[in-house]
């Protein structure tokens, strides 16, 4: 079975889709050429992949069908993921001696952005951030190209359905595939830095039609249209108001309405079965504040001692604030309700430096341990590094960080405040000509941060409490500039640790953090303890030489 122009010589079906992505954080997608064949003029450094028509910033239909591959492998298997995107070489078959070609079932286009009203693509200054200094690293800085939230685009799909008995297999892949899409755990990222925060998407509203080829109407009603009006009428269901905005819903009544109801709850129920990816979610509330004394609870943040203090992860002031401030602590639009089109612009708790800021402070308390039970100091390099990320040196090559940042997380509540500060001559004491900086800083606010654990065990669980405590008591790591003027201090009042998947026992446990630091001797105190004894044991062992 060859594909031609118009999709495969020999096919009973067509299912074409429509789905309007929109982007929860900002999200950068790069051009494949280093060189832009756009006009995005100016001294970017990276820059938006563009239609070179158009010039139009554009998702790839090869980098959709790319996460959409990852995704339904990582809940399937690679045989699964031939059946439904095709293999590079060789045949994956549906059941003895009915065997599908190496071409994919799945066909999908670029799709356009769509920003929101208001808002443009934005150029933000991007920043390598040392874990060890909390500083930039020199020479660490580019200018780059972001696609603000709420950005959407419209992505068109088809699914060729070879044979009719094959249809119910090819929907439950299907469905498999974009659950990642469906705001589940940690979903599907778009673009690049996602483990910082950044590329977080949602689909918002699924349009479907199914086309029975062997049916004179069926034939004619997706041969007989161009491409054009496909795509269009497509879109026109998108904005419906009576749209549905989950794809197991709306195939279920599309299965319905052709008289496939047996189909219909089949695909349902599969499509309904959990991740089996085993993960870690830490669910943190972060209040820009410190605390004036021991742990207390309370709805409000002062009957839980806390201090309101000031943030500044600094960025360009707004048009109208040029004028007037040097720095202005960083505000981006937020996607507060997915499934509209209005973003309100907020301030933000930092991506890159809040990540950096963790990684400083697990860091700093695996290294004491280890010295303090007498450890190998390449052994908790190489543990933490194995964890968190590590550069390429001398004896290895570099490694991804297992745990990510789930979004950029926006600050709720607090207030703007304008300081003024000047430069002291530390001789005479008066302030040094030409040295008077005006700034607008961000005072109190919280906001919800999750981080996502990959495969993880009982030491990296140990890791994650130590880093609860640390933030739940007395920070001594601050976020953003200003930490020398004691800007920054972050306090953690709300931390739970789910595990999800996976064969170990405790799968589905929730562990509140903030209950084992008040109460010590409690039955979930006795878990992070043994968690911890798993922890020492990770950094003192000795590799086998």
């Amino acid at each position: 079975m060859n594909h031609t122009l118009d999709g495969p010589q020999r096919c009973a079906l067509i299912w074409e889709f429509a789905v309007r992505l929109r982007l929860l954080t900002d999200t950068h997608v790069g051009a494949a050429r280093a060189t832009p064949r756009h006009a995005a003029e100016g001294d970017v450094d990276l820059s938006l992949d563009r239609d070179p028509r158009s010039g139009l910033p554009r998702l790839r239909a090869t980098t959709l069908a790319g996460l959409l591959r990852h995704e339904l492998t990582g809940r399937t298997d690679h045989a699964d993921a031939a059946v439904l995107f095709g293999t590079g070489s060789g045949r994956a078959a549906f059941g003895e001696g009915d065997p599908l070609p190496v071409a994919s079932a799945l066909d999908l286009d670029d799709a356009h952005a769509e920003l929101p009203e208001d808002t443009n693509v934005t150029v933000r200054v991007g920043t390598r951030v040392d874990p060890a200094t909390g500083t930039v690293h020199p020479g660490r800085m580019w200018r780059w190209e972001v696609l603000p939230a709420g950005t959407a685009f419209v992505c068109h799909l088809r699914l060729w359905v070879p044979e009719r008995a094959v249809e119910e297999r090819l929907l439950t892949l299907l469905l498999l595939a974009v659950r990642g899409l469906e705001g589940e755990g940690p979903g599907i990222r778009i673009g690049g830095r996602t483990g910082r925060g950044h590329g977080a998407v949602r689909a918002t509203h699924w349009a479907a039609r199914r086309h029975d080829l062997t049916d004179l109407d069926g034939w004619f009603g997706f041969h007989a249209r161009t491409w054009a009006e496909r795509r269009r009428r497509a879109t026109e269901a998108l904005t419906d108001a009576s749209s549905v905005k989950g794809l197991p819903e709306l195939l279920e009544i599309r299965l319905r309405e052709h008289g496939r109801a047996a189909t219909a709850a089949h695909v349902r129920a599969r499509a309904d079965t959990p991740d089996p990816r085993h993960r870690a979610e830490l669910r943190m509330e972060l209040h820009v504040a410190e605390r004036a004394g021991p742990l207390s609870q309370g709805p409000d943040p002062a009957a839980r001692g806390l201090r309101p203090g000031l943030l500044m992860i600094g960025d360009v002031p707004e048009p109208d604030r040029l004028a007037e401030v040097d720095r202005a602590h960083r505000r981006r639009p937020v996607a507060c309700e997915p499934e509209g089109d209005r973003v309100r612009v907020r301030p933000v708790l930092g991506d890159t430096a809040l990540f950096a800021l963790f990684k400083r402070v697990s860091g700093r308390l695996v290294r004491d341990a280890a010295e303090h039970l007498g450890g190998p100091p390449e052994r908790w390099r190489d543990w933490h590094g194995h964890w968190w990320g590590a550069d390429a040196n001398g004896r290895r090559s570099s490694t991804p960080s297992r745990i990510r940042l789930r979004a950029t997380p926006a600050l709720t509540g607090g207030s703007a405040l304008t300081t003024t500060r000047s430069t002291v001559d530390a001789l005479f004491g008066d302030a040094v000509d030409g040295r008077l900086f005006t700034t607008d800083l961000h005072c109190g606010g919280s906001a919800e941060v999750v981080l996502d654990v990959t495969e993880p065990d009982d030491a990296v669980r140990g890791l994650l409490a130590l880093l609860v405590r640390e933030l739940a008591t007395v920070p001594l790591d601050t976020l953003g500039a200003g930490a020398g003027g004691g800007n920054g201090r972050l306090t953690a009042t709300r931390a739970v640790l789910v595990t999800l998947g996976g064969a170990e026992e405790g799968s589905g446990r929730v562990v509140d953090l903030m209950t084992v630091l008040q109460t010590p001797e409690g039955e979930q105190a006795r878990l992070v303890r043994g968690w911890l004894r798993t922890l020492h044991g990770r950094l003192t062992e000795r590799r086998n030489r």
